[in-house]
């Protein structure tokens, strides 16, 4: 017990720790928690606002980019809470929302990628740091996907029972971006027009090649330093 102790403390203390926290949760608490679509859809939308909230640690980058970042976060969490409470589901609304979650999860993720990439040694933080930046490839793409399904309705079919409401926060496009990112595609949910069949087939092979590079940069960085030490 005491030989874990570093270890869970270290993890702690590291920068994406609450990030990749929160991350886990938002993927199996959420589904536990909710008993109908709907519910599901609404916990959801509060995970995504501690998600984007809990980003702020894990930026690595000069402090005009984390002032400019706070200011995307306050927008950011005062647009979600606003769909959340007042349920405005025009989509006009929604739109706004969503374009400003992609932006602010794009530039979270090309920071997080800016740590994991440099050649400083590989430790527990970096790891959990890559493993932050391949889930929030996943969540940014749900958000593509959720573009595209308000845009056109039919661009996707989804079962009935998946739909609650218009919504930023939809669960059906976090897990069909997920099983198209690990290449899984059970085929529950598919894309049915062109333009969302080319950007699943894109992520499929995006997610792949990430894990592909990430992998060989991180055990090329732990092979140097072992080596010049």
């Amino acid at each position: 017990m005491s030989s874990s102790r570093p270890v869970i403390e270290a993890f702690l203390k590291g920068r994406f720790s609450l990030l990749l926290i929160n991350m886990v949760g938002l993927f199996f608490l959420v589904p536990l928690i909710g008993t109908t679509q709907k519910a599901i859809d609404q916990i959801f939308g509060w995970f995504s606002i501690a998600v984007l909230i809990s980003c702020l640690r894990a930026i690595s980058r000069s402090r005009h980019f984390f002032i400019f970042m706070i200011l995307m976060t306050v927008i950011n969490v005062l647009l979600g809470g606003s769909e959340l409470l007042l349920k405005d589901e025009s989509t006009e609304f929604l739109m706004i929302v969503l374009g400003f979650r992609i932006t602010y999860f794009v530039l979270i993720f090309m920071s997080i990628m800016h740590f994991v990439l440099n050649k400083d040694d590989v430790t527990g933080d970096k790891i959990c740091g890559a493993i932050s930046a391949y889930l929030l490839m996943g969540v940014i793409w749900s958000l593509v996907y959720t573009v595209f399904f308000h845009m056109d309705p039919d661009s996707f079919s989804v079962p009935h029972e998946w739909l609650s409401e218009a919504t930023v926060n939809s669960y059906w496009s976090i897990y069909f971006s997920f099983t198209t990112l690990t290449t899984l595609g059970y085929g529950d949910i598919t894309p049915t027009k062109p333009l969302t069949q080319s950007y699943a087939v894109m992520q499929a092979a995006l997610g792949q090649v990430f894990l592909g590079v990430i992998v060989a940069r991180l055990i090329a960085l732990h092979i140097s330093t072992r080596k010049s030490r």
